[in-house]
């Protein structure tokens, strides 16, 4: 991962879409309501663009081809979730302030040694202006402060439930093990991240990681976006030690128990969606190297589940009007 890659954190993007007689079209104006809440059609362009690294063209063009309605809920239920929690942290009393993101951007950007000026080049280059940074900050910022507002325990983790934890995923952290790795490959030609090209891998990407994670293989999410980006191309590679694969590559295997799918991975040369297959050899790893990243791994693990369930009750008490 660049440097870049490692400032600017992924957010979640919104698409709506409207049925028409054989296919959903596109519409614009009011596309929800969320409480009586306008939510619309430019604001859900604008977070598929910067969600997805694309241009608000390109954005325009993925919504009005988007023929998957399972996909399109997806998308809808990332912005509507971001209105349900925003409301909810109002009636808390515990809004975010644009004092406390003024606070994030801050730190984030005195903790790369950088000045204004440089951090705004630097997000320029990623193709993401400091403003969509801001909104990309808030939704982490409130996502975490309710989780903490409403199921500060249940996220709360011990050393021993660390180390059980650490027991459970010890293939992970075989040290000079080795991996058989199912890989699908989405090169850029080109170095910009705006190009048409990069808008393309990362367009592609989406779309084969969400046909994997709707439970396709890899050669099938690969059938699914030839057509759109023939350049992909799926690897079944042999065992490699971990410690040989790019340091991309490396960070997100060790995430992955065998059989389990990595979500989207950029580098310098593309975009690669990986799977596990099986590992092999290796000698067990210290747990006091990993345990900072463990506890992390595991609060993380339970706050999902509890961000899940707090989205859960909202949605129940709430009036959401989608307009399909």
């Amino acid at each position: 991962m660049t440097r870049t890659g490692a400032i600017i954190a992924a957010a979640g993007a919104a698409l709506l879409l409207s049925a028409g007689a054989a296919f959903p079209r596109v519409i614009d104006g009011v596309v929800a309501l969320v409480n009586e809440e306008p939510v619309t059609f430019s604001e859900v362009r604008e977070a598929v663009s910067e969600g997805m690294g694309i241009s608000v063209g390109d954005a325009d063009g993925l919504l009005r081809e988007e023929r998957d309605p399972r996909v399109v809920l997806r998308w809808i239920e990332a912005l509507v979730d971001s209105v349900l929690v925003r409301r909810e942290l109002e009636k808390l009393g515990q809004p975010i302030t644009e004092g406390e993101i003024d606070k994030a951007v801050a730190s984030v950007r005195k903790a790369n040694g950088m000045s204004e000026t440089q951090f705004a080049e630097l997000l320029g280059k990623e193709g993401i202006s400091l403003p969509a940074y801001r909104r990309r900050l808030r939704w982490q910022m409130e996502r975490g402060a309710i989780v903490r507002a409403r199921k500060f325990k249940e996220v709360t983790v011990t050393e021993s439930e660390v180390r059980d934890y650490f027991r459970e995923s010890g293939e992970r952290f075989l040290v000079g093990a080795q991996v058989r790795l199912e890989t699908l490959f989405f090169p850029i030609a080109s170095a910009q991240p705006r190009d048409e090209d990069a808008a393309q891998v990362r367009i592609a990407v989406q779309q084969a990681a969400e046909a994997v994670r709707a439970g396709r293989t890899f050669a099938e999410a690969q059938a699914l976006v030839l057509g759109t980006f023939p350049k992909v191309q799926l690897h079944a590679a042999d065992f490699v030690t971990t410690e040989d694969l790019l340091p991309e590559l490396q960070r997100e295997v060790r995430r992955l128990r065998a059989g389990e799918s990595s979500p989207p991975v950029f580098a310098d040369a593309g975009a690669y969606l990986l799977r596990v297959v099986e590992r092999r050899g290796g000698t067990p790893g210290d747990f006091s190297a990993v345990k900072d990243a463990l506890t992390e791994e595991l609060t993380d693990r339970r706050s999902e589940k509890a961000y899940s369930d707090i989205l859960s009750e909202l949605k129940r008490s709430a009036s959401i009007d989608v307009r399909l």
